[in-house]
C-alpha cells in the first residue's frame, strides 16, 4: 500500500519546483527587462541543483513505488516520465547559460520562449507524473494518500 507518507517528499518537491516556475514566469513576463545580476545568480543557482536533485528523488521514488509492478501501459509511462526528466534537466542548463550575468544577452523573444518553454513543460511534467501515479498505484492508494494526490494534481491544473 502508499500512504499519504509515502507521496509527502515527492508533492512538497512538486510544490517547490511549481513556486520556482513562478519566478521564472516573472522573469518572461519582465522582458526585455533582464533579472539584476544577483536574482540571475539566485536563479541559476535554483536551476541548477534543484532540478537535478528533483529529477534524481522522483527517478527512485518511481522506481522504487513500481519496480515490481505489472500495468498496462506502465513502463511506457515510467519511461515518459524519465525522459521529461532528463529533457527538463537539459533545458536548465541551457537557461543557466542563457542567464548568467557574464553571458552573451539573447533577444528577448529567445529567451522568453526558452522559460516559457521550460515552466510550462514543468508544470505539465509535475501533473502528468500524479495523474500516472494514480493510475498506476489506483488500487495500492491508501484513502488519505489518494486524497492527498488528488488535491496536490487539483492544484496542479488550476487556470
Amino acid at each position: 500500500m502508499i500512504d499519504e507518507i509515502d507521496l509527502i517528499a515527492l508533492l512538497a518537491d512538486h510544490a517547490e519546483l511549481a513556486r520556482h516556475c513562478d519566478l521564472l514566469e516573472a522573469v518572461a513576463d519582465d522582458l526585455p527587462a533582464l533579472p539584476a545580476d544577483d536574482d540571475a545568480t539566485s536563479l541559476c543557482h535554483m536551476l541548477e541543483h534543484r532540478l537535478s536533485t528533483h529529477e534524481a528523488r522522483e527517478r527512485r521514488f518511481m522506481e522504487t513505488v513500481f519496480a515490481a509492478q505489472s500495468v498496462p501501459s506502465g513502463e511506457a509511462l515510467l519511461d515518459r516520465i524519465r525522459c521529461r526528466g532528463v529533457s527538463q534537466v537539459m533545458q536548465a542548463q541551457d537557461l543557466i547559460a542563457a542567464l548568467q550575468p557574464y553571458a552573451a544577452p539573447l533577444p528577448a523573444t529567445t529567451l522568453g520562449y526558452m522559460l516559457r518553454c521550460f515552466f510550462e513543460g514543468c508544470r505539465a511534467d509535475m501533473a502528468f507524473e500524479e495523474l500516472a501515479i494514480l493510475v498506476l498505484a489506483e488500487r495500492r492508494l491508501t484513502p488519505a494518500a489518494r486524497s492527498l494526490l488528488r488535491n496536490s494534481l487539483d492544484q496542479r491544473c488550476r487556470v
